[in-house]
């Protein structure tokens, strides 16, 4: 009787370990309207999956999760998965915080999502991260406004030129004071993701072929901050002094015709702009037309084996056809499955939602953004330096010459 009892209280114990579940925590930073599809789709892989416990965290959006993402890693309690931004992957492999995932990823998945995505989460070869929120830059324009200037709502600009002289009709002097209070576009000098599809157009780059120094003075550069300039000074189409908020504002009360925005933008812009939000390709420049491929990645930071195989196996299901597509309709995202970006599903949604058809068609000319573990330093001095082009009206090759010294000296 006593070897029974023993026998039974070894079962009870031993089922217990077992039956243990998987906690994976999941950092990320999809707030507002997708707060709430998020919890619900954590809540179906729960459901799904009763060996496993995702315990889903809003952090704040980019920036602010960013901030405790740092102070994570230097503290040692990183998350097992995290939505991060793919200018920020390099920090963490640089550091040897992150581990790739090429031997957890599963062959079918790495052919079904596009080779342009992987490029996002690939460093020296080798892949950290799995694409999830994939944004493209467009320039969204009020339709409302293209009709009281005459133009054709369906047949946006489509070059540079285009965009000039449909500029000029949409700038105008509403109160009749002598000044412009309502202007055609803005260009938000928001460093790399302003900059770089003109800077590319005009077959410029970044940095030199090593990645060792950053190349502003190039006549690339200078040609592409002069077309922008060109806007303010000698077409008056765009306004010389607003910030990027005041810029958002205009563009929100209707002062403000077209902008660059991100894609991730689309759905609520739909869904909470007092006017009709329509939205088109980036224009041609020198006959090449780019956007900029952004958003951010699911990164596996758990270290042991199966808390890092099920923190692969949410990572990818999160990213499942349907899921994808849900992501898509809901914010804007571009699909990051082929299966999903060919499906009947998504081809049904775009016949009701045109403008979502654009961000997809955006992947034939996009480019994932340079990457080098000083990028938010580089940035700031990016975004500091056109600020003093655009709103002070400094010289730009003088400009360009001092961040270009201040930067190589980061990059030393």
């Amino acid at each position: 009787m006593k070897k029974l009892v023993i026998a039974v209280v070894l079962l009870l114990v031993s089922t217990s370990v077992f039956a243990k579940k998987i906690e994976i925590s999941y950092w990320h930073s999809l707030g507002f309207h997708v707060k709430e599809l998020v919890e619900d789709m954590v809540k179906e892989y729960n459901d799904a999956n009763p060996d496993v416990e995702v315990e889903a965290v809003f952090q704040g959006l980019y920036e602010e999760m960013q901030v405790k993402m740092m102070t994570a890693a230097v503290t040692r309690q990183l998350p097992d998965v995290a939505q991060v931004q793919y200018e920020y992957i390099d920090i963490y492999v640089l550091n040897g915080i992150l581990e790739p995932i090429d031997k957890l990823l599963d062959p079918a998945l790495k052919e079904d999502v596009p080779e342009v995505m992987w490029k996002q989460v690939t460093r020296d070869g080798l892949i950290y991260g799995i694409p999830y929120c994939v944004s493209a830059t467009m320039y969204f324009y009020n339709q409302n406004a293209f009709v009281r200037a005459g133009l054709d709502p369906d047949q946006p600009p489509s070059t540079w030129e285009e965009l000039i002289e449909a500029g000029k009709k949409l700038t105008v002097d509403n109160d009749g004071d002598g000044k412009f209070d309502t202007y055609a576009l803005m260009f938000w000098a928001d460093g790399f993701y302003g900059l770089s599809p003109f800077l590319w157009a005009n077959g410029g780059e970044f940095f030199s072929e090593d990645g060792t120094r950053i190349l502003l003075t190039s006549e690339e550069m200078l040609r592409t901050i002069g077309m922008l300039r060109d806007l303010v000074f000698k077409y008056h189409i765009m306004p010389q002094n607003w910030t990027a908020w005041e810029g958002g504002q205009a563009f929100l009360t209707g002062n403000l015709a077209m902008g660059f925005f991100t894609s991730a933008a689309l759905t609520y812009g739909e869904q909470n702009l007092p006017w009709t939000l329509r939205v088109a390709p980036m224009p041609e420049v020198q006959g090449k037309r780019y956007t900029v491929l952004g958003g951010s990645g699911l990164l596996n930071f758990a270290k042991k084996g199966k808390q890092r195989k099920a923190a692969y196996d949410f990572a990818s299901w999160l990213v499942s056809k349907e899921n994808t597509i849900r992501l898509h309709e809901a914010v804007g995202y571009i699909p990051v499955r082929k299966s999903a970006l060919n499906s009947l599903a998504l081809k049904a949604f775009h016949r009701d939602n045109p403008n979502h058809r654009v961000t997809v068609e955006a992947l034939s000319y996009a480019r994932p953004l340079p990457h080098n573990p000083e990028y938010y330093k580089i940035n700031v001095k990016l975004r500091e330096m056109l600020e003093r082009i655009f709103l002070e009206g400094a010289d730009p090759a003088a400009e360009l010459a001092k961040a270009e010294q201040e930067i190589n000296d980061i990059l030393r």
